[in-house]
């Protein structure tokens, strides 16, 4: 499920820094929830928030039956 920017900016260490080229980390998340920006830029974003964000932007993942004693792999 995609992150709105607000929920971005949670994760963010909000110090409005402007060494991501945006002039507040509000700014930031909103170019991050459009796709608009990489998280890389940011070189405060801790390790915990990194993690959750690239699973938030994880496509979603489908469990397909292949067998047909009802075996799901996804």
């Amino acid at each position: 499920m995609a992150l709105s920017g607000l929920q971005i900016y949670k994760l963010l260490p909000q110090t409005n820094c402007k060494e991501c080229n945006f002039p507040t980390c509000m700014a930031f998340a909103m170019k991050l929830a459009a796709k608009q920006a990489e998280l890389s830029s940011c070189p405060y974003v801790s390790d915990e928030a990194k993690s959750q964000l690239e699973a938030a932007a994880a496509p979603p993942i489908r469990l397909v039956t292949i067998a047909s004693n009802g075996t799901k792999v996804a």
